[in-house]
């Protein structure tokens, strides 16, 4: 008992001790700054008639394309797809001639000419995406100030090597 008691009393000695001594200073916590709003951009066209329309939409920051997604119909077939940076379905590489998007199957250029967006698709597979047969090769033309877009169907030879 005698023990514990001592204990208790070294105890309450070294807590008022600490108690009476100076504040430590506190470190200068700096407040939380929000991050900078990075405003997203969207360019988006569609062209043909419902039945037989193709539709692109793809999401601009700073300039850069961050986010793409396309959609087609050609009668009762529809297909779609969509692809980001690290969406794990797709690799996205900036090179000198633009960005080069490797898709499930078949591959995007992404190039910018300034006054407008070039995607060339070269034997991007339906199957994948759509459960349909074929592939889309073509240009594809997006303006930066309209909603009005050409695409061109190729053939996997004229859209060119983009790898």
């Amino acid at each position: 008992m005698r023990l514990t008691v001592l204990i208790l009393l070294s105890s309450l000695a070294l807590a008022a001790d600490v108690l009476a001594a100076e504040p430590a200073t506190k470190p200068a916590v700096k407040p939380f700054a929000k991050p900078a709003y990075v405003k997203k951009e969207q360019l988006q066209c569609k062209i043909g008639p419902y039945e037989k329309q193709t539709r692109f939409v793809m999401e601009t920051v700073k300039g850069k394309p961050v986010y793409i997604a396309y959609w087609s119909s050609n009668g009762p077939y529809r297909c779609s797809f969509e692809s980001a940076p690290g969406d794990g379905k797709s690799h996205w590489l900036d090179s000198s001639l633009g960005i080069v998007v490797s898709l499930l199957s078949g591959t995007l250029l992404i190039e910018d000419d300034k006054t407008h967006f070039t995607i060339t698709a070269r034997e991007v597979d339906r199957m994948p995406y759509c459960g349909t047969f074929g592939v889309i090769s073509g240009v594809l033309t997006v303006p930066k100030d309209k909603h009005e877009c050409t695409w061109e169907e190729k053939t996997s030879e004229d859209a060119g090597r983009l790898d």
